[in-house]
C-alpha cells in the first residue's frame, strides 16, 4: 500500500512549482447510510481517505476538491461485497469525471481497500488533466459570454502568457488544448 502513496505523491506533487504550496484535496463521501453493506464499506473507505492527511482531508459538506459516490450491495451475509464508487473533481460549481470502478470482494475491509487503491489511482492519473480541461472550460465559457476579456484563471498564464484576454485574441493563439 505504501507504493501506492509514493505513487500518488509524485504525481500530485511532480507538476507544482516550488512557489506553490500543496494543499490536500478536500474529498466529500456519499453513500446509503440506511444500507448496512454501503455503511460496512464507506465508513472504512473513509478512515482509509482520512488516514492520509498529507494528500486528503475528508469533509462532510461545503467546499470539497472531490466527491465521491459509493454504494454496495451484499444480498445475504454469504455473499461478497459488490461495490461501486464514481469520483468527480469540484472546481467551482462544476465538476467534471474523475473515475469510477466495480469491486466485489468477500469482506468490508476487501472492498473499501480496493476502492480506495483505485481512487488514489485515479486521482494520481487524471487529476491535473481533468483540472486542465475544467480551466480550460472555464475561460471558454466566460470568452462565449462576454464581448470585453475575462481573466485567465492563474494555472493557465503560462500557456496563454497573459493574464487577461478576449476571444479574438484567444482564437488567434489557437485556443488552448485539454
Amino acid at each position: 500500500m505504501k507504493s501506492h502513496f509514493a505513487f500518488v505523491a509524485i504525481l500530485l506533487l511532480a507538476p507544482t512549482s516550488s512557489a506553490q504550496t500543496y494543499k490536500p484535496i478536500k474529498v466529500s463521501v456519499t453513500y446509503d447510510t440506511t444500507d448496512a453493506s454501503s455503511q460496512a464499506v464507506a465508513s472504512l473507505l473513509i478512515q482509509q481517505i482520512a488516514g492520509q492527511p498529507k494528500f486528503f482531508t475528508v469533509v462532510n459538506s461545503g467546499k470539497k476538491d472531490m466527491s465521491v459516490v459509493t454504494d454496495c450491495y451484499r444480498d445475504t451475509t454469504n455473499d461478497p461485497y459488490s461495490c461501486f464508487y464514481i469520483a468527480s473533481e469540484m472546481h467551482g460549481i462544476t465538476q467534471s469525471l474523475l473515475g469510477g470502478a466495480v469491486v466485489v470482494k468477500k469482506s468490508a475491509e476487501e472492498a473499501a481497500t480496493a476502492l480506495f487503491t483505485s481512487i488514489l489511482q485515479d486521482t494520481a492519473e487524471r487529476w491535473n488533466a481533468t483540472n486542465h480541461r475544467m480551466l480550460i472550460g472555464e475561460l471558454e465559457a466566460c470568452l462565449a459570454l462576454t464581448e470585453s476579456s475575462c481573466a485567465v484563471p492563474p494555472p493557465l498564464v503560462p500557456e496563454l502568457k497573459v493574464k487577461s484576454i478576449n476571444l479574438s485574441q484567444y482564437l488567434r493563439m489557437g485556443g488552448l488544448k485539454p
